[in-house]
Formats: structure tokens, C-alpha cells, sequence
């Protein structure tokens, strides 16, 4: 690779990598100052986890090296399948100990759905 490119991917990776360190830190104020569990729980995974796929990749464009992307490739891919699980397991245990009050009731409401459980759904019958 020659040495303009070479420069050209260092500085690159420098930008993405405070990019991502940004996001990472506005996630952490995020879920420090938010105030529902549910918006904290929403900081803690979406912004935090973009943040630290733009820090990955801009070490990998710094560095240059096949063992810093499989590293890095290997991270992402851990990151991106635990950060979900955890924030389920965040918001099931919050709902099952009360914290959350109608959780799901609000989306189907809003969409014009029947709520399940609460609303009884009308059946018609054509003769």
C-alpha cells in the first residue's frame, strides 16, 4: 500500500474512531440522565453499540493489519449479538418485578391494534 494511502486510512480511522467514541459517550450520559428505565435501557444498547462499531473499526483503519480486524470482526460480532439479550433480560426483569406499566399496551394503541389481554376482539360472522 503506498504511503499517501496508508496516510489517508490513518486519518480516516482517526475520525472514525472519535465518531464513535462521541456516541459511546453520549450513550453514557444517555444513561445516566434519562429518566424512564425504558429510555436509559434504549441508550444503553442502540447508541452505545453503533458508537463502538465505529471505534472498532476506526482502530482497524489506523493499525492496518489482518490481526486487528479479525480481533476487531470478533468483537463486533459478540457485541452485537449480547447487547440485545442483555437489554431484553434488562426490561423482562423490570416488567415482571412492576417497574414497567403497560409496556406493550401503548405501541398497540398507538398502531390501532386490539391490546391482548385487555380488548376483546370482535368477531363478525358473514351468513
Amino acid at each position: 500500500m503506498s504511503e499517501s494511502c496508508s496516510n489517508a486510512l490513518t486519518y480516516l480511522g482517526m475520525v472514525i474512531l472519535t465518531l464513535g467514541s462521541a456516541l459511546t459517550l453520549i450513550a453514557a450520559i444517555g444513561v445516566v440522565k434519562l429518566p424512564t428505565l425504558l429510555q436509559r435501557q434504549h441508550a444503553a444498547t442502540k447508541p452505545q453499540l453503533t458508537g463502538f462499531i465505529l471505534t472498532c473499526l476506526g482502530l482497524v483503519a489506523i493499525r492496518q493489519t489482518w490481526s486487528w480486524l479479525t480481533v476487531v470482526l470478533l468483537a463486533i460480532v459478540l457485541q452485537t449479538l449480547t447487547a440485545p439479550i442483555g437489554a431484553h433480560l434488562i426490561g423482562r426483569t423490570a416488567k415482571q418485578r412492576g417497574e414497567i406499566k403497560d409496556a406493550g399496551e401503548t405501541v398497540y394503541r398507538h398502531l390501532h391494534l386490539p391490546v391482548p389481554g385487555k380488548d376483546a376482539p370482535t368477531v363478525t360472522r358473514d351468513r
